[in-house]
């Protein structure tokens, strides 16, 4: 390199007093308006670079702004949303609310309409875990007087009955049970059977013979004669009819809602004392879904 240097010094420095004198002549020439030569060739040079400058500054502001928009639209949206679900939220805490209060209000109007019956309100607070079993547990038990066998109830219809009763709390057998069984009568007929549960979600009709008929539909009662539930209360509603070998095969959906139970009525007493207590009441008759 020092090598090159020295065999071109000569040469370098002749274009350096060229250029010297160039620039030099540049700054004494006037061109129009009195505007030197140099300076035109400087705004020459340095005006696209200051344009090029300017557009690119002004290129990153604009996407400056665009992206502080975009993220002030992105932490809107999440506020948005996050108010979205405190509502819907609160939406569902009051419907579920509003649910129970009419459940509630259902239970006391039909212990209402039996003032001399031995009602008691309970609240499920369990169900069996197991598929094949269909029972749930109270929190009312032994301190509130419950015994075996015992009647259970909603507005809509029959639940079950006792099976297990502890201190605080006792099990209830649904009518949807494979060891359930209610002696039922159909309505508008003289027809009586039994309502089995099934294990699952539904029940059957038994002991109804091939040659009678019955339609879906149909709404079936407990008939008192298994003395184990008061008459007249209503079990299911009858959802399919074919033929079987001896007895009709008659499916059966219950009137109570036993997929969502929350609150029931337990008749601490026999069966009989549902009926005594109705007949007491003239002035307040039982709901249309327990009427007889």
């Amino acid at each position: 390199m020092r090598a090159f240097v020295e065999r071109h010094r000569h040469s370098s420095l002749l274009v350096a007093v060229l250029l010297g004198q160039l620039f030099f002549l540049a700054y004494q020439i006037k061109g129009d308006n009195d505007v030197r030569l140099i300076r035109r060739w400087a705004v020459a040079v340095i005006g696209p670079v200051g344009k090029a400058v300017r557009a690119s500054v002004n290129t990153t502001d604009s996407l400056l702004e665009e992206y502080v928009a975009l993220y002030n639209a992105r932490q809107e949206s999440q506020l948005l949303r996050a108010e979205l679900a405190r509502a819907r939220l609160r939406l569902h805490e009051l419907k579920t609310r509003a649910e129970e209060s009419d459940e509630l209000a259902a239970l006391l109007e039909l212990k209402q309409s039996y003032p001399l019956a031995p009602l008691v309100a309970a609240h499920v607070i369990a169900a069996s875990p197991a598929a094949a079993t269909r029972t749930v547990l109270i929190d009312r038990g032994a301190d509130r007087g419950l015994m075996p066998n015992m009647t259970v109830l909603t507005p809509e219809g029959v639940v079950g009955k006792v099976v297990a009763v502890f201190p605080g709390s006792a099990q209830v057998l649904l009518i949807t049970d494979g060891k359930s069984g209610v002696g039922v009568r159909v309505a508008d007929s003289q027809l009586a059977g039994v309502v089995k549960g099934t294990g699952g979600t539904q029940c059957r009709l038994d002991y109804i013979p091939n040659e009678e008929t019955l339609a879906p539909g149909t709404v079936l009662y407990t008939s008192g004669q298994d003395q184990l539930f008061p008459p007249g209360l209503p079990v299911g509603r009858i959802t399919s009819v074919g033929p079987g070998e001896i007895f009709l095969e008659v499916a059966v959906e219950p009137a109570a809602p036993l997929a969502s139970l929350d609150h029931v009525l337990v008749l601490a007493g026999p069966p009989e004392t549902l009926g005594t207590a109705a007949q007491g009441v003239k002035t307040s008759p039982p709901p249309a879904g327990l009427a007889r």
